[in-house]
């Protein structure tokens, strides 16, 4: 999927989905109001938990592969490029 806020999806996985995406972006923006709207869609604490964990679990394995240069073919690790400084 390219662009999960055009795909022929449901409103409620939308919004569980834009979450995600905020999350991955910058964790500290999510606010008491980003939970209740997915509470609201239907969505359980479990669900938004399991949510949570799958978008930070990805965002460390992405940051893990970049970090010692893997491609993203499985292709052996080759030496980490040197970080841009105005990264963080």
């Amino acid at each position: 999927m390219k662009d999960y806020k055009a795909a022929p999806i449901e409103p409620e996985m939308k919004r569980l989905l834009s979450f995600a995406e905020k999350m991955a972006w910058d964790a500290s923006h999510i606010t008491p109001e980003d939970i209740e709207s997915i509470r609201s869609a239907g969505f359980s604490d479990r669900a938004i938990l399991d949510a949570a964990h799958v978008t930070g679990f990805f965002s460390y394995m992405n940051r893990v592969v970049q970090a010692l240069g893997a491609d993203s073919k499985g292709a052996t690790l080759t030496h980490a490029k040197h970080p841009d400084p105005n990264l963080f």
